[in-house]
């Protein structure tokens, strides 16, 4: 019993740790679905090649999620 209850607080310890990147990582993609339309994200990140992975790759780091 014990040793799920020290899971249990681990985990939530571990939510609360990461609570501002997940609200970071939500607002930041709030903001771009309100300030770009989806054209423009499917024109830079659909597509065949590296070159929409690379985009796509290089955006998602600042987006903890």
């Amino acid at each position: 019993m014990a040793m799920a209850s020290q899971f249990l607080s681990a985990c939530w310890q571990l939510l609360l740790d990461l609570s501002f990147y997940i609200l970071l990582g939500l607002v930041v993609s709030a903001l771009i679905r309100v300030f770009l339309s989806p054209t423009v994200v499917a024109r830079h990140l659909g597509g065949n090649g590296v070159g929409p992975v690379v985009k796509a790759a290089l955006f998602g780091i600042p987006i903890p999620l």
